[in-house]
């Protein structure tokens, strides 16, 4: 018979295997502390051991968390025998190396989204967990909430037809003295894709299946990490869209687009509301929690281990490659820039200079730019300001938009007078040689597009700019619309994701 023993007034069969789960959390980061309160809810399981670098660390752990055993060393935890299955708390580059090592000693592991920083080391440990007969999940917490199973059950039902388009979003502001202090802000295994896309390409994954083709893609980085990326995707299924961002706040939302009606899902990390748009109307389902928002993906697990299962049916491994593909795909598009680049830009100028300018010209080309803002995710300020005089000719600021972005829209003309190029050029020139680092900086700013100088004759005639976009999309508004003006005249397009 197996030893029983009594540890946090509950009954305990030690031996893996048995009807109550023993614990061990690798790491003792912040996220350790909130499972650690959620496992608390779980009539099948204890909190039995926690493992860090810092003994004082994990003595504090214990002490808001009682558990048996506090180990100095991972090493240590996964060696004791009474340890039934593991949750890896540690940073997005040490996932794969401690879960493996947790599965070849035949533990199964719940493991921190995400499961890896790329699709190699996902397949990596995907594998690991089948040759070693052994469970393996990734910790999406957004599949598990009551709210995603009514979702399930909306889509299935036809309710808003056939999906064919799939729009998510995962952005808040993060300080930028934060940067660096935490891993989540670190070139190793950090960004905004990482922490917070991985929700978003989960989803897609989830609703459209399938292997992508990235349409358009704009990122900007910040000391070596993506602060934001969008991206466009088409699958065999529909079509998706994916923002992640650190500098931005944003409703965390998707939505999901049918040929009948659509359905918002509110906080896609943590759901439970969902806003269902059809012909008959709206109307709001809003599902509670079981406990919290971890709460029901560690019963889901626990069921598993209890049933001798070695793959979730809700988070397969194929699931996980798969979002590990999608982010990593996107990541591929990001770009270094080179000198070709420059003179590329330079090429533009040239080719959408015109003949005359004059105020009702100002005006033709100043509405063509609102129009064409429509199609963008933003509003926008325009203003197109003669340079003899710095006369403003033209100025239009959609709803939500203040002074702020004529300050923006200031320090882009100031750009362009002093370089004779876009601010596009000036930005990317800075990019390369550092130039123009006191406007700048060392990069932190999304790129400063959206000022371009329309030459006349080979002179400078006027300043157009527009300011609300990210990512280049400024520039791309400008340069889009100033072709059409002049007749949908060509002009190179500068193909590279600018950011």
């Amino acid at each position: 018979m197996p030893k029983i023993s009594a540890f946090n007034d509950k009954m305990i069969l030690c031996n893996r295997g048995s009807l109550m789960i023993r614990w061990g959390i690798i790491g003792a980061g912040n996220i350790a502390h909130r499972f650690a309160k959620s496992l608390e809810n779980e009539q099948d399981s204890v909190l039995y051991a926690i493992s860090g670098r810092n003994a004082e660390k994990l003595s504090a752990f214990a002490k808001e968390f009682p558990c048996e055993k506090q180990y100095v060393g991972h090493d240590l935890l996964l060696n004791d025998e009474n340890v039934d299955a593991v949750y890896v708390a540690l940073p997005h580059i040490m996932h794969a190396e401690w879960a493996m090592k947790a599965l070849e000693h035949h533990i199964p592991v719940l493991c921190e989204k995400p499961a890896a920083v790329n699709e190699e080391q996902t397949r990596e440990i995907a594998a690991c967990a089948k040759q070693n007969n052994t469970l393996f999940m990734e910790a999406m917490k957004s599949r598990f909430v009551p709210a995603y199973e009514k979702l399930r059950e909306v889509l299935q039902s036809g309710e808003i037809g056939k999906i064919e388009r799939v729009e998510t979003s995962m952005c808040f502001a993060l300080p930028m003295e934060y940067f660096g202090k935490s891993y989540h802000t670190k070139p190793e295994g950090g960004g905004a894709l990482l922490d917070g896309g991985i929700y978003c390409a989960s989803l897609i994954e989830d609703l459209l299946k399938g292997d992508p083709e990235y349409i358009q893609t704009y990122a900007s980085y910040y000391k070596g990490v993506d602060l934001y990326a969008h991206s466009t995707m088409t699958f065999e299924n529909g079509i998706a869209a994916l923002e992640a961002g650190f500098d931005r706040n944003a409703p965390k939302n998707a939505l999901i687009k049918g040929t009948k009606g659509s359905v918002t899902v509110v906080d896609l990390h943590r759901p439970q509301t969902l806003i269902i748009h059809t012909e008959e109307g709206e109307r709001t389902e809003t599902v509670p929690y079981e406990n919290d928002d971890f709460y029901s993906q560690i019963h889901h697990f626990v069921q598993l281990v209890k049933e001798g299962k070695n793959e979730s049916p809700l988070m397969p491994y194929e699931a996980m490659i798969r979002e590990a593909r999608i982010l990593e795909g996107i990541r591929a598009q990001f770009t270094e820039y080179d000198e070709n680049d420059l003179a590329l830009l330079e090429t533009q100028e040239k080719e959408l200079s015109a003949d005359s300018f004059t105020n009702a010209d100002a005006l033709a080309l100043g509405n063509i730019i609102a129009q064409k803002a429509l199609e963008y995710d933003r509003g926008v300020s325009i203003r197109i300001d003669r340079c003899e005089d710095d006369l403003t000719m033209f100025l239009y600021t959609m709803e939500g938009k203040n002074e702020r972005n004529l300050k923006y829209m200031d320090g882009k003309k100031k750009c362009v007078y002093d370089t004779g190029h876009s601010s596009a050029w000036a930005w990317l020139k800075n990019t390369l040689t550092k130039e123009y680092a006191d406007w700048y900086g060392d990069g932190v700013h999304a790129l400063s597009g959206g000022a371009f100088p329309l030459y006349v004759n080979g002179e400078m005639k006027a300043v157009i700019q527009v300011s609300g976009l990210h990512e280049g999309k400024d520039h791309e508004l400008v340069v889009r619309s100033i072709s059409q003006w002049l007749g949908e005249r060509p002009y190179s397009r500068f193909t590279k994701v600018l950011g």
